[in-house]
């Protein structure tokens, strides 16, 4: 059985995510390889998501 340890922490409006597992197995180190592919995945929506809302704005701006 894997002992996965988690620490999270949020500063300044971020949330810092760090995982931790043991024994490094091929099994564990997959599933770490998984997660953080999920977690990429979240952050590409985010970012994309972040650039739509600011490219709306400027063109709200430049239609006042």
């Amino acid at each position: 059985m894997a002992n996965l340890q988690v620490n999270q922490r949020l500063r300044s409006g971020r949330t810092y995510i760090r995982i931790a597992a043991t024994p490094k197995s091929p099994e564990t180190r997959a599933l770490l390889a998984q997660f953080k592919k999920g977690v990429r995945a979240i952050e590409k929506k985010w970012r994309a998501r972040v650039a739509a809302n600011k490219k709306r704005q400027a063109r709200a701006k430049r239609r006042r």
